[in-house]
């Protein structure tokens, strides 16, 4: 390998302008040498904003994936994370995919399979391990701040598709045929969230359904859960609520951690107060940075330290995502995968 990291971006919408991009720029010793994408126009759009003028641009990603590049990011519409990974892993790349990586667990397996035969790694994507908050809460749990988790709530809602509110015309994301809908777009990341905060769920029942007209895919989504541990959970999501909202509690032995109830600080602990006393309410410091994706995926490739999100991590969220599809099908309980 060279001594610098030739990266190759498939797919140049707004995921590769808001996160992939600019998440490489960061990295010290890589560099985006190749851009693909069936719209030349956003390649261009991409190249401008961030000056990548000396970027070779393909439209087959098969071709850039012979360009000598090293590794590639594939961030496409759902439907193509599956046969680009397993394409770029074919021709020895290593793969920083877009979550979620695949539509079911056998694909996913299917994926993780062949980086291990390609000895290559492959990342997904889950931007919440990423994020400092997010990481800061988990950690506050798994610490025992809290002691043993009971129960966590888990709210995510808004007023609009992704298609209408945060990347306009990508109709993608409401369309079965391309694996869209809100299970697999924010499900995804909510379920492993709390999968990562308080353990392995091992069964749950879920409620969705499709509330705007012209779309196939699932918009809302109401589940319940059981942890390893004993503890519940309750998720909801939903695609038509016009004030929207998002918060995530976890109820423990010893007390409350919570995001999304104050402007002030992003965390919440709250500690029962000596008898006839108020509730002790403190906000634990969060990190200014962490780690991005790129940079793991970066370090992960030179052997400095294992991806902090890895393949397998990635099929442990669509078990998840699998369990809340069928149970909304079939209106009964169903038991979460385990690998």
């Amino acid at each position: 390998m060279a001594d610098t990291l030739r990266i190759g971006i498939t797919g140049c919408g707004k995921i590769a302008h808001e996160d992939h991009v600019p998440g490489w720029l960061g990295v010290k010793g890589a560099k985006i040498t190749a851009l693909c994408d069936v719209n030349p126009a956003q390649m261009e759009t991409l190249s401008a904003k961030f000056g990548l003028g000396d970027a070779a641009r393909f439209t087959d990603s098969a071709a850039m994936f012979r360009s000598g590049v090293d590794a590639v990011v594939v961030c496409t519409p759902n439907k193509l994370h599956r046969p680009m990974t397993l394409d770029a892993l074919a021709a020895g790349l290593h793969v920083l995919c877009e979550k979620p990586m695949a539509a079911t667990t056998p694909e996913t397996t299917r994926m993780i399979e062949t980086a291990r035969r390609a000895n290559r790694i492959l990342q997904i994507n889950h931007t919440l391990h990423y994020h400092p908050p997010y990481a800061a809460f988990a950690k506050l749990v798994q610490q025992g701040t809290i002691g043993t988790p009971i129960h966590l709530r888990c709210l995510r809602a808004g007023g609009t598709t992704p298609d209408v509110g945060w990347s306009p015309g990508a109709t993608w994301f409401v369309q079965k045929a391309w694996e869209g809908g809100i299970v697999l777009d924010i499900g995804v990341h909510m379920a492993e969230m709390m999968r990562w905060t308080a353990g392995p769920v091992t069964e749950l029942a879920a409620l969705t359904g499709t509330r705007k007209p012209g779309i196939d895919v699932i918009d809302n989504a109401s589940v319940i859960m059981r942890f390893e541990n004993g503890a519940t959970g309750v998720l909801e999501l939903s695609w038509v609520t016009p004030c929207g909202g998002g918060f995530l509690e976890v109820y423990g032995e010893k007390g409350t951690l919570r995001m999304g109830f104050t402007e002030s600080a992003p965390i919440e602990l709250i500690k029962p107060g000596r008898k006839g006393t108020p509730d002790v309410v403190t906000h634990p410091k969060v990190p200014a940075k962490r780690t991005t994706s790129q940079q793991a995926f970066f370090d992960a490739i030179r052997g400095k330290i294992n991806s902090p999100t890895p393949g397998e991590l990635g099929r442990d969220a669509i078990a998840l995502c699998e369990a809340i599809v069928r149970s909304g099908e079939t209106r009964k309980f169903v038991k979460v995968k385990r690998f």
